[in-house]
């Protein structure tokens, strides 16, 4: 009776994440969220710090929820959007979704079966490294950019150039609006077209979160090889989307949930989401399993920076409002191109995959297969107790005579 009780309590550990357990005990609850404050080398004084502990539980409740969660694809983490309250989430968003556009949508004539199976842009050094927008909404002017880097490193005698945000953040809204209270990613298309189709360089025009004076005067144009003439807006579905990002990296906008700034690691089905779009990002690459996106939240969230989203979801709107800019070759030459990302795609997607054996009890060890129903529905990777797709121990095969056997040993 004790054995099947403890069965029982390890089967119902086994999906869970330790947090739960941590959240069960108020002591434990407490140091944990002083180690978080510690880590992030954060204080706060006795109302302060009460108030930002109820978010923080109510953050590790849902991370603990999710990640327990049967059939999930990615994983949560309290990372620093975990004791925010909504009004400073909201300071790290920035797209605007009020105005309605009238541009004509571009379809794409070809269908997924012509195009790659899979394109990254990351793999071909088409892509800058991460960038941090910090707590100002300019996320629309990260998302333009992204749109414009990769596709700019494609044209003719261009390179990879990491261009600056900031010139739109100061100028396409200048004397109008505060940039970082939000925008729209082909304004900055718009702007540089009327502009001689210019932009600089990050490192001419660096970035920081305010919305300041507008002054290129005296600031190079780093639109070297190719100007900017206007935009694209993608048509409304997957596959269009897909056969945009085949061509060069785009600008999108979805709406970026709690659970989407929570996010850590593998493939993103966000199922929370009930509004409209609030957020920009740039899509750098799909495979047949998710679409790969680059956020502008710095290279500690998510993988890197990088979100993959699954393929064949609405993804919270991810592709209603989808852009790219028109660029226009010059005939000269760029040279000395600016750092890729060295993002790579973790290949690690099938821990989250029910027909792959694995360990379903967190802390197996060798002691564990000394029991028979531990070893084989708890502990079968640890206990070698694995089986292929013929029903054969990982490290044999089934044999002609249809006894599963080590290679060397069948008749």
């Amino acid at each position: 009776m004790i054995l099947l009780f403890s069965l029982l309590v390890a089967a119902s550990l086994a999906r869970q994440d330790p947090l739960k357990a941590v959240l069960r005990s108020p002591r434990q609850t407490l140091r944990e969220y002083g180690r978080y404050k510690a880590a992030r080398h954060l204080t706060f004084g006795p109302s302060e710090d009460r108030m930002r502990l109820g978010v923080w539980k109510r953050s590790a409740e849902m991370v603990a929820d999710e990640n327990s969660r049967a059939g999930h694809t990615a994983e949560l983490e309290l990372n620093f959007f975990a004791i925010m309250t909504k009004e400073e989430r909201q300071q790290y968003l920035g797209y605007n979704s009020s105005t309605e556009l009238t541009a004509k949508l571009r379809t794409f004539d070809s269908v997924l079966s012509d195009l790659p199976t899979e394109k990254d842009w990351t793999k071909e050094g088409k892509v800058t490294v991460v960038k941090d927008q910090a707590n100002c909404g300019s996320c629309w002017t990260f998302g333009a950019v992204g749109g414009l880097e990769t596709r700019y490193a494609l044209q003719e005698n261009a390179v990879l150039r990491n261009f600056a945000e900031k010139e739109y953040l100061d100028c396409v809204y200048e004397g109008k609006v505060d940039g970082c209270n939000g925008g729209w990613m082909h304004d900055c298309y718009v702007y540089s077209a009327n502009n001689g189709g210019r932009l600089a360089k990050t490192s001419d025009y660096p970035y920081n979160p305010f919305d300041g004076i507008c002054d290129t005067s005296e600031i190079f144009d780093a639109m070297v090889a190719a100007k900017i003439t206007g935009y694209e807006k993608v048509a409304t579905t997957e596959a269009d989307n897909i056969a945009a990002i085949a061509e060069g990296s785009i600008t999108v906008a979805f709406e970026a949930t709690k659970f989407f700034q929570m996010y850590k690691t593998g493939i993103l089905k966000d199922m929370t989401c009930t509004g409209s779009s609030n957020h920009a990002v740039t899509a750098v690459g799909y495979t047949e399993k998710y679409i790969l996106v680059k956020n502008s939240w710095g290279a500690g969230w998510g993988e890197k920076g990088f979100v993959r989203y699954m393929r064949g979801h609405h993804n919270c709107g991810l592709y209603q409002e989808s852009f790219y800019p028109q660029l226009e070759a010059t005939g000269v030459a760029d040279s000395n191109p600016d750092e890729a990302t060295d993002y790579v795609a973790p290949d690690n997607d099938d821990r989250f995959d029910p027909d792959v054996c694995r360990d379903k009890y967190l802390k197996c060890t060798k002691e564990h297969c000394k029991n028979v129903v531990y070893a084989e529905r708890y502990c079968a990777k640890t206990c070698g107790k694995c089986t292929d797709k013929d029903g054969c121990p990982s490290g044999t095969i089934k044999c002609s005579d249809g006894v599963c056997r080590h290679e060397h040993m069948c008749p």
